[in-house]
């Protein structure tokens, strides 16, 4: 992040917090329960949200070599993730064009072909269709016309984002935004610890309750809420996506210090909320990257990714792992504080006690985004 904008950052944050003024940034605002718990919605959800975007999927340092590759569920789509042997990043559908089978079954390796289990039809790591067995059997085949489907994909600050949907033109993401992941992360981040699990609860409350900051002190008691001031944050649309900035109690230090040496990351956590999946949380010198799948109206993956710079040479010492899968084992603390009360949200959603929710003028980040989220699902 260049200088000037962490200035005019940290400038609004350290205001907020010295006047102890709250962001009457937005206008209060009624959701209604009905939009996290209506199947035909979630669906609706899936098609215009998630599958007509750039989905983050991995770190590029997982697929970096010619080669290279990786298998995962990109909004219920089957994908395969490959650098070729070119060294070009490609993502295709991960379904054989001869009978659907699934033709990568590992979740990652290194290889120059993708064999299919079921008649053993052969694709180049770039797409395009190898080989077939018998091709006599075959008399109309054109090879060109049978290569692996291919998807959007793009690398951007060491993440990988694929677009789930074939023949479709995601919206790019905005270059200031880019530009200023990869100031802030890094161009080749590492993963050093990742945790899964699927919680009961519909994706909009996981990525509602990471845009706002009024929950902190109270949900966050026995964990990071002494780091924070009490919803005082500020936030900023990138295109569809968001930057959120949240100061820690030691902003007051600033007062009085040159600007010139003002560094963002000393004293607040950044969040990006990046659409339609992911969500950034950087740290002092290491990020978290939390990856969500949508399973059903009321069911949600998460993946929380642990990441930071790779050493010079060789692998971590020792303590440096130690550094990473403590504050791992942190971050997921505290994220699961906020996903065990998204599940108690889904379970009170049909008892009947709410029509609607309510967010307040300071929530404007959240109203914004819902707002955004509405218009897409139509």
């Amino acid at each position: 992040m260049k200088q000037l904008k962490q200035i005019e950052l940290l400038e609004a944050v350290l205001a907020r917090t010295l006047e102890k003024r709250r962001p009457m940034d937005g206008d209060e605002a009624l959701v209604s329960v009905g939009s996290y718990r209506d199947p035909a919605r979630f669906e609706r959800e899936r098609e215009r949200v998630f599958r007509s975007a750039l989905n983050v999927v991995t770190a590029s340092s997982r697929v970096a070599r010619p080669g290279d590759f990786i298998t995962a569920e990109v909004c219920g789509v089957p994908t395969i993730v490959a650098r070729g042997d070119d060294g070009q990043l490609r993502a295709f559908i991960n379904v054989c064009r001869h009978r659907g089978a699934t033709v990568e079954l590992k979740s990652a390796g290194n290889c120059k072909r993708f064999v299919c289990p079921y008649h053993a039809w052969t694709y180049n790591n770039d797409g395009s269709l190898h080989r077939v067995r018998h091709p006599e059997g075959f008399p109309t085949l054109r090879a060109e016309e049978h290569a692996l489907v291919e998807l959007p994909c793009l690398e951007a600050a060491g993440l990988v984002f694929v677009c789930p949907s074939p023949n479709t033109a995601p919206e790019a993401l905005p270059e200031a935004l880019v530009e200023e992941l990869e100031a802030m992360l890094g161009s080749h981040p590492r993963i050093y610890a990742s945790t899964t699990r699927t919680w009961r609860a519909n994706w909009k409350l996981i990525v509602e309750g990471g845009i706002e900051s009024y929950h902190f002190k109270v949900a966050h008691k026995d964990s990071i809420a002494s780091f924070f001031g009490d919803t005082n944050s500020v936030w900023e649309r990138m295109g569809q996506h968001l930057r959120s900035v949240l100061p820690k109690s030691s902003i007051v230090e600033l007062e009085g210090v040159s600007r010139d040496a003002w560094n963002i990351r000393e004293h607040t956590h950044i969040v990006y909320t990046l659409h339609p999946n992911a969500m950034v949380l950087t740290q002092r010198a290491h990020f978290d990257l939390v990856l969500m799948t949508p399973l059903s109206v009321d069911s949600t993956q998460i993946q929380i990714l642990t990441l930071g710079a790779a050493p010079e040479r060789g692998d971590l010492t020792p303590q440096s792992r130690a550094f990473f899968e403590k504050n791992h084992a942190f971050s997921v603390r505290t994220l699961d504080e906020d996903f065990s009360i998204a599940e108690q949200i889904q379970r009170g959603l049909s008892s009947g006690a709410n029509t609607h929710f309510r967010f307040a003028r300071f929530e404007g980040a959240l109203s914004d985004w819902r707002k955004a989220i509405d218009a897409l699902v139509g």
